[in-house]
């Protein structure tokens, strides 16, 4: 068999940007991959410290984007692993290395209180999170919005599914993803991470450190809730999750980022939740069908589960229940 690692041109130029920047640290090992084309490689020195280089090809996966959240992350003193160096036209950057826990992980070892605490900690990060600099960010408008939604048509319905709908089905979806990014676009606008939940949290010292930020936009103040609490990877008591819904409405209300009631919150909380499990949905088959990784498909159960928990929580997404009857995934192996 070959030494891929021997035949990795990346892999190589990632060694190389290390000892220009980095000489006493070692040869590098993998360290994770994620659901883009980035790759992370981990080197050890003789000391014992390490450092993380992060692998991001240029013309698949720019480092413009991920800098320029960094900043504003840091100016607000969020907390981010440091950029030690950087090498843009190659496309890698040499970060601190936050280890090899996440909130995923960790959580799964950890007592109840312990997991209770660190459910707290991260609902409290996104209140300052939220009030994060938005200008030259992206919006999360309408167009944006559908075309994920669409996702669920395209990659989850049509091919991993491969359920025809009529020609009235097809109108009806148009019409929910219309009625979905109208409301969305409606809310109040605040700084949105977009995949705030338990595999971009890493705990460091006393805090839950922030990765996998680059993706930023200016959206709906819910959103990132959404990520952490409706989270596809683990499925968070329900009193936990009420619990730290109010415990967010009441932070955001005293920071000024809304003046909604607690029930017309939590109603726009599940319009987001619907736009997002939508997409997920449709991402994890994309992420099977296309690109091979067949393990994200153990987690549509508990996506879907999420998402019939929006539509209950929702009078005006009933139809959105009608139209995905009997798509239901099969349970994971």
């Amino acid at each position: 068999m070959a030494d891929t690692a021997r035949t990795d041109p990346r892999r190589d130029q990632a060694q190389a940007f290390l000892h220009r920047h980095a000489p006493g640290f070692g040869t590098l090992t993998a360290a994770s991959s994620d659901a883009s084309n980035r790759r992370y490689w981990r080197a050890v020195s003789a000391e014992g410290g390490s450092r993380i280089v992060m692998d991001s090809p240029p013309e698949r996966e720019p480092l413009d984007t991920f800098l320029n959240v960094h900043r504003r992350l840091e100016v607000a003193d969020l907390p981010v692993p440091r950029i030690h160096a950087r090498d843009l036209d190659q496309g890698f950057l040499l970060l601190d290395d936050l280890g090899t826990d996440t909130l995923f992980s960790w959580q799964a070892h950890a007592d109840q209180a312990e997991r209770t605490a660190a459910l707290a900690a991260c609902r409290a990060q996104l209140v300052p999170l939220a009030q994060v600099d938005t200008r030259g960010l992206p919006g999360f408008d309408a167009q944006r919005l559908t075309t994920e939604m669409q996702l669920f048509d395209d990659w989850y319905r049509g091919r991993l599914k491969a359920v025809d709908w009529s020609e009235p089905q097809r109108r009806q979806w148009e019409e929910i993803m219309r009625a979905i990014a109208q409301r969305l676009t409606g809310m109040e606008t605040v700084f949105v991470h977009r995949d705030y939940h338990s595999r971009n949290l890493m705990p460091v010292d006393d805090t839950w450190a922030i990765i996998d930020f680059q993706d930023a936009v200016a959206g709906p103040l819910a959103y990132d809730l959404v990520s952490l609490l409706r989270d596809s990877y683990i499925d968070w008591p329900a009193e936990w999750v009420e619990r730290e819904i109010d415990a967010f409405w009441q932070a955001a209300t005293a920071a000024g980022l809304t003046i909604a009631t607690r029930e017309a919150f939590a109603e726009d909380l599940a319009w987001v939740a619907a736009q997002r499990h939508l997409k997920v949905l449709g991402i994890f088959a994309r992420l099977s069908l296309r690109d091979g990784k067949h393990d994200y498909l153990d987690d549509l159960p508990l996506t879907w589960r999420h998402l019939q928990w929006a539509i209950d929580r929702a009078p005006g997404l009933e139809p959105l229940r009608v139209l995905i009857a009997g798509l239901e995934p099969e349970t994971a192996k």
